[in-house]
């Protein structure tokens, strides 16, 4: 007589490789999200390296940014970056999948993860690791650049900010505004909203980020750290006055900005 499983002997079998696949499943998706986590704290941290081999080219002084429709990605950190890195890859977050950004070096359009730090709050204050927008070279008579700082600027590099995991879009920064590349919900926030940062020393970490409105500016959506002294890590220096010379925070020192943004802020 032959013998094989029963009905009931099926259905155990099935309920406990169901059982645990519901146990596992989750288990996997975290292991995922964790590893994908740890990709893109590696790869901040070799875009803060390429911009230090760059400075050290360059008289210990960062990257002139240019703005310009007709330059495109060509006027960015991502494209004169290159020599150093000889891979797009590392300016990529593995976590954001967002197409439709510029497309003269990338067909695909996929858009970057990692932008430079313009400072607080705005790319236009020149308290971060460039200076204030000026008019370009008469050239590009329509376009900005920015003027890297030199390494001396910095009081606290172990503490400031050099670039980090961004919402933005080209042209791309790492300012409070302009972080509607991916929405503004709670989905727009990667990583559990855990943000790859690397400092000025070279170093890298994560720093919880998010969302915010900042009204007291006019911006309904900004993502920024939750803790307050973090924003203070955007300024290249605390004590010193933000370059533009007008809105939110003028004649204000760059820390104590952070203190009034950290009280006027509203979060979402």
């Amino acid at each position: 007589m032959k013998k094989g499983f029963t009905l009931i002997e099926l259905l155990v079998v099935i309920a406990i490789i169901a059982i645990l696949a519901a146990i596992l499943f989750p288990v996997f998706a975290q292991a995922k999200a964790a590893a994908k986590k740890t990709q893109a704290v590696s790869n901040c941290k070799q875009f803060a390296l390429s911009f230090i081999m760059y400075n050290t080219d360059n008289d210990d002084t960062f990257l002139v940014q240019r703005n310009d429709d007709a330059l495109n990605d060509r006027g960015e950190f991502q494209y004169i970056l290159q020599p150093y890195v000889k891979n797009r890859e590392i300016f990529y977050d593995p976590t954001r999948t967002r197409r439709g950004c510029d497309t003269s070096v990338d067909p695909t359009g996929r858009c970057l993860g990692f932008a430079p730090n313009f400072g607080i709050y705005s790319y236009n204050n020149g308290n971060g690791i460039f200076h204030l927008a000026e008019s370009d070279a008469p050239e590009f008579p329509e376009s900005s650049r920015w003027r890297g700082r030199n390494g001396s600027d910095f009081a606290h590099p172990a503490d400031t900010i050099m670039a980090g995991a961004t919402n933005d879009t080209n042209m791309y920064t790492l300012s409070f505004y302009f972080q509607t590349g991916d929405g503004t919900g709670v989905s727009a926030l990667r990583h559990g909203g855990q943000y790859p940062m690397a400092f000025v020393d070279g170093h890298a970490k994560t720093i919880k980020m998010s969302r915010y409105s900042f009204l007291a500016d006019g911006d309904d959506f900004d993502i920024m750290p939750e803790n307050g002294n973090d924003i203070k890590k955007y300024c290249y220096n605390v004590d010193a006055i933000q370059e533009r010379n007008g809105g939110y925070g003028k004649g204000v020192p760059c820390g104590q900005v952070a203190d009034m943004i950290t009280r006027d802020r509203v979060k979402l």
